[in-house]
């Protein structure tokens, strides 16, 4: 079973790193730019897959979740880091190629930048469309809908 010790020595020397385990399982929470390096070193520590990648608008800030996996020990990891709105959101698609769509959906969705990625258009909207997953943009009406 995996242990937040065990994850804080794969992590020590990572800027900013705080890790502990919460109910979602062991949670390393680093610095926006500490992240590239927090999962470099997990990755090679044998958390070879990027299971999901996602975003939470925690209404001050949005969090940026990472879910790695380890196939041969059965064990995940969650890296979260946390980014103001309208922030840029650093690829990470040279560490974990699948990092590639749920990046530009997660900056799409939630009105972040995304620097260093080989294509960051936009994926499910068209330019103008408000960040449709942040909190502070208004619902539609079912009204709007019929227009």
């Amino acid at each position: 079973m995996l242990r937040a010790a065990d994850v804080e020595r794969l992590l020590a020397g990572v800027d900013s790193a705080e890790v502990a385990e919460e109910r979602l399982g062991v949670v390393a929470r680093v610095g926006r730019d500490a992240v590239e390096d927090a999962l470099i070193r997990l990755r090679d520590a044998g958390f070879e897959s990027l299971v999901d990648l996602l975003g939470i608008d925690m209404q001050d800030h949005v969090e940026v979740v990472y879910h790695l996996r380890s196939y041969q020990s059965g064990q995940d990891v969650f890296v979260k880091t946390a980014l103001p709105h309208d922030g840029e959101l650093r690829s990470v698609w040279q560490v974990f190629p699948s990092a590639l769509m749920p990046e530009r959906e997660t900056a799409e969705l939630f009105g972040l930048r995304l620097a260093g990625h080989p294509n960051p258009k936009r994926l499910l909207t068209t330019d103008g469309v408000a960040p449709l997953l942040r909190k502070d943009v208004p619902v539609r009406t079912p009204e709007e809908f019929t227009r």
